[in-house]
């Protein structure tokens, strides 16, 4: 109903024309065909590897992202939340700033229902996101991923890995460059060199936007451990003798470490006999709270395309079983800008 109180331009009068709000985007004729098109290769490369696709609520309990650890104190403060109303009471909610937790949260629904048929689940979305973010950044993601439950590490790790680089060459996108860590490798530097939790945060922060003072840093801390610390944020490794030097220094040094070292050097074994270059680096995910082993990013064109890794933990955080679980996930719009002129490959046939 049009309040009749609200004052109507006089003919002649030019009123300001709509606007959109800031930080979100229409799609016209043209931009949703490349839309549907990177949509559809996505969508059927997940789906011949066995990861079928769900869709979550907009809406989620904002308490669904704070105790999974999911939410960095960075993000907490960009995403939007408000109340919902249920009588005299209500429940602090949020427009869905992640899609893994949602994922994981269905997994967990279905797997206390009995209703999934194993004790695995590998499912694939495509879906928006929502955080805030400064004037003339995107504020609505369309978010394309996959998430894999009940996959121990590293099988699960070196498939999602393998996974996303047949994405990229299913979208033409050529020029990919493979990152893995480990997120047990910093933390346990980081607590090694006596950083509380605050503190382990702040640095891996700066590590990952390239401030090359942290290892200094460290290293006025922990001058014992200055041989692996060097090696570890200082060089970057492309195969497996990096990784023999990381043990011979960094697991004499940090003990703790030798697990993740395992860990990743089976994933590295991997690609080195998929033929598969890579790069170690300290750091690729953006939140350490949230990950518990391999991490993973490809870069193209100087972009990431494409981020994930292991986040075993997830699921007991939200109040299921334990399972181990990873994923990745993409920016839909930032593939379909990275895709050529000509278009998405063709699909010969129906092999892998």
């Amino acid at each position: 109903m049009i309040d009749p109180n609200l004052e109507s331009p006089e003919p002649g009068d030019s009123a300001e024309p709509a606007s959109r709000v800031s930080g979100m985007r229409d799609l016209g004729p043209s931009a949703m065909a490349t839309f549907r098109a990177v949509e559809r290769v996505f969508l059927d490369v997940a789906k011949r590897a066995g990861y079928l696709e769900i869709r979550t609520p907009t809406v989620e309990p904002l308490h669904l992202y704070t105790s999974s650890g999911a939410l960095s104190p960075q993000l907490l403060d960009r995403v939007y939340s408000f109340l919902d109303w249920d009588g005299w009471s209500g429940e602090r909610v949020v427009l869905r700033p992640d899609a893994t937790v949602a994922a994981a949260r269905w997994f967990v629904e279905q797997a206390s229902e009995g209703a999934l048929p194993e004790a695995t689940a590998r499912l694939a979305y495509v879906q928006p996101v929502y955080r805030f973010e400064p004037e003339g950044i995107d504020r609505e993601i369309w978010q394309c991923g996959v998430e894999s439950f009940g996959v121990a590490p590293p099988e699960g790790d070196t498939e999602l890995i393998r996974l996303a680089l047949r994405l990229l060459q299913a979208l033409g996108i050529d020029g990919v460059a493979v990152e893995i860590a480990h997120a047990g490798l910093v933390r346990a530097a980081l607590e090694a060199a006596g950083l509380d939790r605050r503190a382990q945060v702040e640095a891996y922060d700066r590590l990952l936007s390239g401030e090359g003072t942290v290892a200094d840093d460290l290293l006025e801390r922990y001058p014992q451990g200055s041989s692996a610390l060097r090696l570890l944020f200082g060089v970057n490794g492309d195969s497996a003798a990096y990784i023999a030097n990381l043990r011979a220094t960094l697991g004499v040094a940090v003990p703790e470490v030798v697990e993740a070292l395992d860990e990743l050097e089976r994933v590295t074994t991997a690609l080195d006999e998929l033929d598969t270059p890579y790069r170690v680096v300290p750091a690729t995910a953006r939140n350490l709270e949230y990950y518990s082993g391999v991490t993973f990013r490809l870069v193209a064109q100087d972009r990431e395309c494409v981020a994930g890794g292991r986040y075993d933990h997830l699921c007991e955080a939200i109040g299921g079983a334990p399972a181990a679980a990873s994923g990745f996930g993409a920016d839909l719009l930032g593939l379909a800008a990275l895709v050529p002129a000509r278009g998405p490959r063709r699909r010969r046939g129906h092999s892998q």
